[in-house]
């Protein structure tokens, strides 16, 4: 790791600190745990993409409006205004949501939820993860539905259509679009995390997109340095990806009994190839 990836690194561990104060701030004795979850915690952060994650652990009588965590992420940038401090994500759930599954009210995908029990970083308060279920793999990928299905709304599939401007967004942009399928694919696969670096070693040899998938995190850690190439690759690849992404996953949640998820993914995939607009 050089100088400068070590220097973001470390103001990466000063948000989570900041987030930390506001969360106590906030919440006071409430508070009984934080955490850090994402590639602080496991490994793999990359200063020019990484978001900073954290998970806020308070009992259920403690439960957290949304005043109370736009309050938190509101006090982190403005104790830590390094530029990361714009990336923060919270995540927030009572033990019992740790360790078995979180309300509604709560935030803990059961991806997230996963990465807390097995490389979640104690920042605050006492660890108390165990004894915990972990979630199953129909868990996991079903809630990567659920997920594709909110995010690939059509703004979003309209970006996948102009790699030019993907690529003219800079390298956050470009390489979250072309890393989320293999991402998702490897836990479809593997029931585990998709950490980049695991996903794409495994993408790259099964995938039908996986020039793109290599060359994505290569830019995750190093940049766009070929703009034209990037742009070449998106349009050759790109849609190529999700078309597999949505194949697969629409035929898993599907045989596990989770017909209306199905059906939308199938839905964004028709409309990723024929716009409406």
């Amino acid at each position: 790791m050089d100088s400068s990836t070590l220097e973001a690194a470390d103001d990466g561990e000063a948000v989570l600190r900041a987030a930390v104060d506001a969360a106590i701030g906030v919440l006071g004795d409430r508070l009984a745990a934080a955490y850090a979850l994402g590639s602080l915690a496991h490994g793999g952060f990359a200063p020019l993409v990484s978001d900073i994650d954290v998970a806020l652990i308070a009992p259920v009588g403690a439960a957290y409006s949304p005043d109370q965590i736009e309050q938190i992420k509101h006090d982190t940038r403005a104790n830590c205004p390094n530029g990361l401090a714009d990336r923060l994500s919270v995540f927030w759930a009572d033990w019992n949501g740790v360790r078995q599954e979180p309300k509604p009210y709560e935030r803990l995908p059961p991806i997230d939820r996963l990465d807390l029990l097995q490389s979640g970083r104690l920042l605050h308060g006492t660890d108390a993860r165990s004894p915990a279920v972990r979630p199953t793999a129909s868990e996991l990928v079903t809630e990567g539905a659920r997920f594709a299905v909110s995010k690939f709304d059509d703004d979003y599939l309209a970006t996948l259509r102009n790699p030019a401007e993907l690529v003219e967004r800079g390298a956050r942009a470009a390489t979250k679009a072309a890393l989320f399928p293999p991402r998702f694919l490897y836990t479809l696969e593997t029931g585990r995390i998709g950490h980049n670096g695991d996903a794409v070693s495994w993408y790259s040899t099964t995938g039908t997109a996986s020039g793109l998938a290599i060359a994505a995190l290569g830019w995750r850690n190093g940049g766009i340095r070929d703009e034209a190439e990037a742009v070449r690759l998106l349009e050759l690849l790109l849609i190529p990806l999700y078309l597999e992404f949505f194949d697969a996953y629409s035929h898993a949640v599907a045989a596990h009994g989770n017909r209306e998820i199905s059906d939308a993914l199938r839905a964004r995939r028709k409309r990723l190839l024929s716009p409406t607009r």
